[in-house]
């Protein structure tokens, strides 16, 4: 049995922020095959195919599809003993999330989404005794947005240098090493360290005091 390797580095973390590469998401068959499988494994699309119980035809499809976007990659071949040639793909990052700034900037639908995500989760402070009122929250989404962006920038820079071991440990500890690394990046940025002192008062100067 033969294989051969094509060289690769997975990143942390991807944000996607391109119309398109979103709308190629919105598809729940496309969708499952990054987010439940690849990102936490190479498989080839008979394998692909046997786990989500499609025909491998179709899930080629929806391979070529993602690959077309940059969401999938061919990590390497493999021959079988019978000579049939299996192409094995993984996911470009461990983790992916959507560009918030850069879709407020785009228009109609994905602007509106974007924005309402933002003010949802401020609006979910007041579980945490955080009431921002309305004459405020323009300027509360514009912080938010500036800081989630940088850190974003931050965060996509990261890369997984060795994929063997990273593979090798369990799901909690791949989790606890990216937030760790996370932090230590963000750290070391004036630029983020500004923005977010600058949400902590923010956040701080509403927060209820009289909360037991």
């Amino acid at each position: 049995m033969n294989s051969s390797n094509a060289p690769h580095r997975m990143k942390d973390l991807e944000i996607i922020s391109d119309p398109n590469t979103i709308k190629v998401l919105f598809d729940k068959i496309r969708a499952l095959i990054v987010f439940k499988y690849l990102v936490n494994e190479e498989m080839t699309v008979k394998q692909l195919a046997d786990a989500i119980g499609k025909n491998p035809g179709n899930v080629l499809r929806h391979i070529e599809r993602l690959k077309s976007v940059g969401l999938v990659q061919q990590v390497r071949t493999e021959k079988t003993t019978t000579g049939i040639v299996q192409r094995y793909y993984r996911a470009t990052a461990r983790e992916y999330r959507l560009g918030i700034a850069d879709m407020i900037k785009a228009n109609g639908g994905m602007r509106t989404f974007a924005k309402d995500r933002l003010r949802n989760m401020i609006m979910s402070l007041e579980a945490y005794g955080v009431t921002i009122p309305e004459a405020r929250m323009n300027e509360a989404l514009s912080m938010l947005e500036h800081l989630i962006e940088r850190e974003n920038q931050i965060s996509s820079k990261l890369a997984i240098i060795d994929e063997e071991y990273w593979n090798s440990i369990s799901t909690h500890q791949q989790e606890d090493a990216s937030r760790l690394m996370r932090d230590v990046m963000v750290a070391q940025d004036t630029e983020y360290l500004k923005l977010k002192d600058k949400w902590c008062s923010f956040v701080m100067s509403f927060l209820k005091t009289n909360v037991e």
